[in-house]
């Protein structure tokens, strides 16, 4: 599994898909059959329990405990904070992998006086997954080349300050979407980069563009 949370941590996987390009959408998934649902449950569970034998000592989850950010058959992405209030994220398949990263400072990335979104995680996980945290505004949709793209609002963390949101692709996927939200009366679209277009260079990946104004 590769993690990409800010700049700290670069992408060093990719995902074994069968086409890349330009995104054109994100298609809404069809509705899950019972066994589907019971098997993404059981998934889920198997993931909670790995994440929490790995996730022990200073990056143990204070309560609200750890926050689903993405699941699948094959596993789930966790967000988490520890008791003295630093980020955590994590990822565990089935297959028994785990991986456990947490800032080294409190409060990292800080919460700020203005309205904005920031991204916190970006890695593959159950697909291209970015987690992103929205501050004194409200998301109400994302954008990706015009098409909509399926939001997971994942909870709340720093005391109730950021309000924290998923994306998924199947594929990497650099570029920015088009997030709108709503602070006050106002809506506004703000950009949220999903991967440095430079760290995509000599690679055929899927991308977001903007649209020009």
């Amino acid at each position: 599994m590769a993690s990409c949370a800010g700049p700290e941590e670069p992408v060093r996987a990719s995902l074994p898909t069968a086409e890349r390009g330009s995104v054109t959408g994100t298609p809404p998934r069809p509705e899950p059959s019972a066994v589907e649902s019971s098997s993404a449950e059981n998934a889920v569970a198997q993931a909670t329990n790995q994440m929490l034998a790995a996730a022990t000592g200073a990056n143990s989850p204070a309560p609200p405990g750890l926050l689903v950010a993405a699941e699948g058959d094959g596993g789930a992405l966790f967000v988490w904070e520890t008791a003295d209030d630093r980020f955590c994220h994590g990822a565990a398949s089935t297959a028994g992998a785990t991986t456990v990263a947490c800032t080294s400072r409190p409060d990292t990335p800080p919460v700020g006086e203005k309205p904005r979104i920031t991204r916190l995680v970006a890695m593959v996980a159950t697909g291209w997954n970015v987690v992103f945290g929205a501050e004194h505004e409200t998301v109400e949709s994302v954008t990706c080349n015009g098409v909509p793209v399926p939001v997971r609002d994942v909870g709340v963390l720093a005391d109730g300050r950021r309000t924290i949101h998923a994306i998924e692709f199947p594929d990497i996927t650099v570029g920015s979407v088009a997030v709108k939200v709503r602070r006050g009366k106002r809506v506004v679209t703000e950009s949220l980069e999903l991967l440095s277009p430079a760290m995509a260079v000599g690679q055929d990946l899927a991308s977001c563009e903007l649209a020009k104004p």
